[in-house]
């Protein structure tokens, strides 16, 4: 009798001990497969929060897909709002991206990213009161990239991006009082070796590229101020104005357009 009760007593705990294996594999699994998902949301909350860090403005990111295995990511609908005092129109909007990663790197002092190439983009410089959104990108930019670093932004992580491509930009120019002026096309913005050889905080990166998107969209409305005049029918003097430029950069736009036609 006692020796059935113990041999009873053995294969209940040899069952138990079972089942907690069992319930520890799943409970594995279970946390891996958390993991891997959680980490695309996990590296989409860093981006947009390094990016709103670097520029002061509101930043929305659609989706991204990482596979590790392949080194690659996809993202979907980023955006950048305009500074306070503009429209809530979108600064930047770009449909779909991908990056290249060097997996070798991802255990070391500096992340390696070998390519981002963004599509379906398009820019909004929009003037209001003699100001533009460009400049006003560029002055919050400025500014936090002055402030002291703290303790967090001293152990961020270190990237270096080998080739950053925004594909076939499309700026769109709006004034007060005239709403939509004109779409130019600038064609694609090319950025290399981002963060250099000792690699630089993604929040570094992001004003980087916002200064130089700010740039070429400044450019262009510059080179086309005769023509977009010109097509709204107006004085150039009085669009100047209207989009937060010099008076000088006329003399800029008449200079183009005389090198244009020799």
């Amino acid at each position: 009798m006692l020796k059935n009760r113990a041999s009873g007593a053995r294969y209940l705990s040899m069952r138990n001990s079972r089942y907690l294996i069992v319930v520890g594999a799943l409970a594995a699994v279970a946390g891996l497969m958390f993991l891997y998902k959680g980490k695309d949301w996990l590296v989409q909350s860093a981006l947009v929060q390094a990016v709103e860090s670097a520029t002061g403005v509101s930043v929305g990111l659609g989706s991204l897909r990482i596979e590790l295995t392949q080194g690659d990511g996809f993202i979907k609908d980023f955006r950048m709002g305009n500074p306070k005092g503009f429209s809530r129109d979108d600064l930047l909007s770009v449909g779909t991206g991908k990056v290249t990663l060097d997996i070798g790197s991802v255990t070391s002092s500096v992340i390696r990213i070998k390519t981002v190439q963004m599509e379906k983009v398009s820019i909004l410089f929009e003037g209001s009161g003699n100001k533009n959104n460009m400049n006003a990108l560029e002055a919050q930019v400025n500014e936090r990239s002055t402030r002291p670093e703290g303790a967090k932004e001293t152990k961020s992580k270190k990237y270096r991006i080998d080739s950053f491509v925004l594909k076939n930009v499309k700026l769109d120019v709006r004034m007060p009082g005239v709403g939509k002026m004109g779409k130019l096309d600038l064609g694609d913005i090319r950025m290399s070796n981002l963060g250099g050889q000792n690699g630089a905080t993604a929040s570094e990166i992001a004003g980087r590229i916002s200064n130089e998107i700010s740039s070429r969209a400044k450019s262009a409305v510059i080179k086309n101020m005769v023509q977009l005049a010109e097509q709204m029918g107006m004085d150039v003097s009085k669009i100047a104005d209207g989009l937060g430029l010099p008076t000088g950069v006329l003399n800029d736009a008449a200079g183009f357009f005389q090198n244009l036609f020799k």
